[in-house]
């Protein structure tokens, strides 16, 4: 199986935008592992994120930033505008106590940077909210 990584995503992200439909309603697209994308939230175990998952989150703008206020200040020194946002697609850290740490692929700066946001809460919601396709597997026949 395939496994993508972040900078093929955005180095072909017309492509992603295209074919979103078609992507998150076919479960062997849906499925696509991506590199190092996931949530992991204590005091819950890690959850793996698919190209599915990162596509809603990113194009229902609940994982991509556009602004600094969901940002710890001191800790951040990105430009952030509408033009150039942030697209999350790891998250950790703690639901309660802080020490919250993403990953995110900047437009501005086309890399992948580590960024701290104020609160990991609204985001572990949403992922748990996209709407994945059943995944079939083929089942042996019965003799």
């Amino acid at each position: 199986m395939t496994i993508l990584n972040i900078q093929s995503i955005f180095s072909n992200f017309s492509f992603y935008q295209d074919h979103y439909l078609e992507i998150i309603q076919d479960s062997a697209q849906y499925y696509t592992p991506v590199e190092h994308a996931f949530l992991n939230t204590f005091p819950f175990k890690q959850q793996a994120l698919y190209l599915g998952d990162l596509l809603q989150l990113w194009f229902g703008n609940k994982w991509k930033i556009q602004n600094a206020n969901n940002l710890l200040a001191q800790k951040n020194i990105l430009t952030l505008d509408r033009d150039s946002p942030l697209y999350l697609f790891q998250l950790g850290g703690e639901l309660f106590l802080g020490a919250n740490t993403a990953l995110a692929w900047s437009v501005a700066e086309q890399k992948v940077v580590t960024v701290q946001v104020k609160s990991i809460w609204q985001y572990a919601v949403f992922s748990h909210l996209c709407i994945r396709p059943k995944l079939f597997k083929q089942n042996k026949a019965i003799a």
